[in-house]
């Protein structure tokens, strides 16, 4: 998500700047390949709440990606062994989509979303030029910004709160564990609070960023 993100947002710069037909199908065809992820999530084998994007996706009939060795119980137990106290032990990391076409990855990060708010922003207001295209973008956002709000600024996934996709008030501030990402993390939620109250228009959004804010320092 993020590196198609990335492309797509270099897409949308390219259409602002010389109005290239091509550039802005290649925008668009960056948007619908970001929107499958936020698709992929609802329903199939192990669905994750509403506004869950995926990390990204792999078509169904390549080889199983959860019989990759760091996916299974024995790797992710590894991985947590080296050094990362926080990681997540679950399976599956690949669920199937409801369509039965593709494994999505689950366990998205902070990252990720920088990525996609990145591209929507810029999609939003350089190549939607229909109504029906900017409701498309503001269904996006409005179901991940929701997502994040209602469940205390965590991203979830089928298996619970996702690994670094976390902007919780009470772990960024009493939480040592979380002290070296508390300022990019912060940056991050505020800057995604932004984007879907311009997307989307709805005051509350910016007052889940004041409160964030003023409240819990994240301006700091």
């Amino acid at each position: 998500g993020l590196w198609t993100a990335m492309y797509g947002a270099g897409e949308c710069y390219a259409y602002a700047a010389t109005k290239d037909p091509a550039a802005r199908q290649r925008a668009k065809d960056a948007f619908e390949a970001l929107r499958y992820l936020s698709l992929a999530p609802r329903g199939g084998s192990h669905p994750a709440p509403k506004g869950f994007i995926a990390r990204t996706i792999v078509p169904i009939d390549e080889p199983d990606p959860n019989q990759r060795p760091s996916y299974t119980l024995k790797g992710q137990e590894q991985t947590r062994q080296r050094g990362d106290s926080l990681w997540r032990i679950y399976e599956p990391r690949w669920p199937t989509s409801a369509d039965g076409k593709y494994y999505w990855k689950s366990d998205t990060s902070s990252d990720e979303l920088d990525g996609h708010y990145f591209f929507y922003a810029l999609y939003y207001d350089l190549v939607a030029d229909t109504e029906e295209e900017r409701e498309l973008v503001r269904e996006i956002v409005r179901d991940n910004a929701n997502h994040l709000v209602e469940n205390n600024f965590q991203m979830l996934d089928h298996a619970g709160v996702t690994r670094w996709a976390v902007f919780n008030p009470e772990l960024f501030n009493q939480d040592v564990l979380w002290a070296a990402g508390r300022g990019l993390n912060s940056l991050s939620i505020l800057s995604y609070l932004a984007t879907a109250t311009h997307i989307t228009g709805d005051p509350k959004y910016l007052e889940a960023a004041r409160e964030l804010r003023d409240v819990h320092g994240y301006h700091q």
